[in-house]
């Protein structure tokens, strides 16, 4: 067994491979915790592993960390130190954090898990990532991975032939403290969204912004990719995250976009301001699509490849990657369904397979996208007292459990789902989701902004079967893995009517999930035919700024919490007794 974890920087995860090179069990870190982003060692993750698989530690023949932490604890000193004596603060904050850093790795192992130390290997930060999304490619020979995050070891970007699982070759980079990844971190803090949290409500904002305007193309043109040098650009007297312990970005910035948004208040269309920092929003992104097409266009002239890998924390935008598809040399594009640091785990385990196993694999094999091991029999155990209190059992059948719920989708009801093993990425594929009819406008915004309290820029994502998704968007041959992920958005198609759905964002796009047969969503359209149902609106079960319910115990308070009257679960369908319906 092979054992891989990330960690200290920001989410914590681990991920175990079998003998055979199959992911078998995986685990974030805030699951357990309940703390969102949660970046601490994954103790609990690993604890999990352990106790489901019955492991000896025996059985686990490497541990591997998903970066070096010596490299990526020193260099943003040693770039700060080209800034003194203004990056002081900086620098004696990752003196005093020191023990807090990942460098902490073997010790916290050696003392939670001894022995699991004396197998430690540490991995190039981007290489996991690269190894994270190679197992979802159906081709795994002779194709390019690049990887784009906010910082990684001793860089922010990279291109990587890949010319098989054991032969990946570094070929470009990107040097910190140039980074896209933290560009749009730093304006995500512009908008007064929390970084490396909220980066998906920036993409969200730039929807409704014009990317036209003069602040738009102030912000486009913080960073660009230089044709001629073949490197990134930055203006880096714009940003303090190179030598700021607590700021992203300088007074210069604000002199160029004006005063940012105070964090505290809320955001809405009616708000004075909110068209200046809708346009702020649309710059940002429009940056990242424009210089990510660049970059791909120069990893397309190292490598003369048309199978690409995409991942790191800048590959969760979902709204480039139809650009990015759309160049004519992309034939697939590959982005795994958690391409972040979390992720990063999974490719961790790889790389432990595949230099330590006597084994040698052609091909990795596609992991699950529900491969975290979860037992609802323990949980129902413990939950007996709060289920028999407060929860009325509609029914013990699951199937007719499915039938109950239709029928109450079809009135109107919003349905949350905890069914079989959770996620593998951060997005809610139908095992820990909030469900309603996607074209029921009433039936979305009180799932979107009553249960979930989520702002009314953000739209919940539509998912339906392919043929549904033929007939009202324009889907792209190379993103369809994505799609199944929820991991890319796509334009709504001319005539059918899908721009009006509440789940089109108002660019008349929309991140949409297409389900996989025989799944539990795929059961649930199947008794959704009779009320003419055909989308469902998809939204992650848990309250805005909370980690997705993991287990039984979560999802009954959150019902506890908020309006949310029906739970279907693998042992039938729960009735809250707190709250009425709409």
């Amino acid at each position: 067994m092979y054992l891989g974890l990330s960690g200290y920087n920001h989410e914590s995860a681990a991920a175990l491979v079998n003998n055979d090179a199959k992911l078998i069990d995986y685990c974030r870190e805030e699951s357990l915790s309940r703390i969102k982003g949660d970046k601490s060692f994954p103790k609990r993750s690993i604890r999990k592993i352990i106790e489901n698989n019955k492991l000896n530690i025996s059985e686990i023949k490497a541990v591997v960390f998903y970066e070096r932490p010596l490299s990526s604890f020193l260099h943003p000193i040693k770039t700060a130190t080209l800034y003194f004596p203004k990056s002081a603060p900086l620098i004696s904050h990752q003196l005093r954090n020191f023990k807090k850093s990942s460098i902490g790795c073997f010790l916290d192992l050696a003392s939670i898990f001894p022995g699991l130390e004396k197998k430690l290997i540490y991995l190039d930060h981007h290489l996991s990532h690269t190894l994270n999304a190679l197992p979802y490619s159906n081709n795994q020979k002779n194709i390019c991975s690049v990887v784009v995050d906010g910082f990684g070891d001793r860089s922010t970007s990279s291109i990587s032939q890949v010319n098989n699982p054991y032969d990946i070759r570094e070929i470009w980079t990107c040097k910190y403290p140039v980074s896209l990844g933290l560009l749009y971190s730093a304006i995500t803090d512009f908008l007064g969204f929390q970084v490396n949290e909220g980066e998906y409500k920036v993409m969200g904002l730039a929807a409704f912004g014009n990317k036209k305007s003069q602040l738009a193309k102030k912000v486009s043109s913080l960073l660009n990719f230089d044709i001629v040098t073949k490197r990134f650009e930055q203006d880096m007297s714009f940003f303090s995250y190179h030598i700021s312990p607590n700021d992203s970005f300088s007074e210069k910035l604000i002199t160029l976009l004006g005063k940012p948004r105070n964090p505290f208040e809320s955001l809405s269309t009616e708000n004075k301001d909110f068209q200046k920092y809708a346009d702020i929003a649309a710059g940002a992104q429009s940056l990242v699509i424009n210089n990510l097409r660049m970059l791909f266009e120069y990893a397309y002239s190292l490598t003369n490849t048309t199978t690409f890998l995409f991942s790191g924390g800048v590959a969760m935008n979902s709204a480039s990657l139809d650009s990015i598809a759309s160049l004519p040399f992309v034939e697939k594009l590959i982005v795994p369904p958690s391409p972040g640091d979390a992720g990063s785990a999974i490719g961790a385990a790889y790389y432990g397979f595949l230099k330590n196993s006597v084994k040698t694999v052609k091909f990795l094999p596609k992991p699950d996208l529900f491969p975290s091991q979860y037992n609802y029999e323990n949980q129902l155990k413990t939950a007996k007292k709060i289920l028999d209190k407060d929860f009325k059992i509609l029914t013990n059948n699951i199937n007719e459990a499915l039938k109950i719920a239709a029928n109450l989708i079809s009135k109107g009801e919003v349905i949350g789902t905890l069914i079989g093993n959770i996620e593998i990425g951060p997005r809610a594929l139908g095992h820990r989701s909030l469900i309603c009819d996607g074209k029921n406008a009433k039936a979305v915004n009180y799932l979107n902004s009553v249960i979930k309290n989520r702002s009314p820029f953000r739209p919940t994502a539509p998912c339906m079967n392919l043929e549904t998704a033929k007939k009202y968007y324009d889907l792209r041959g190379e993103l369809m893995e994505s799609y199944k992920s929820m991991g890319a958005t796509c334009s709504c198609k001319v005539g059918s009517g899908s721009s009006n759905f509440p789940t089109s964002h108002i660019d008349e796009t929309a991140r949409l999930q297409i389900i996989e047969d025989n799944s539990f969503l795929d059961k649930l359209f199947r008794e959704l035919k009779e009320f003419d149902i055909e989308i469902l609106a998809n939204s992650s079960l848990n309250a805005s700024g909370d980690p997705t319910c993991y287990d039984l115990i979560d999802v009954l308070m959150l019902s506890a919490r908020h309006p949310l009257r029906y739970i279907i679960t693998d042992f039938g369908l729960l009735e809250s007794k707190f709250f009425g319906h709409i």
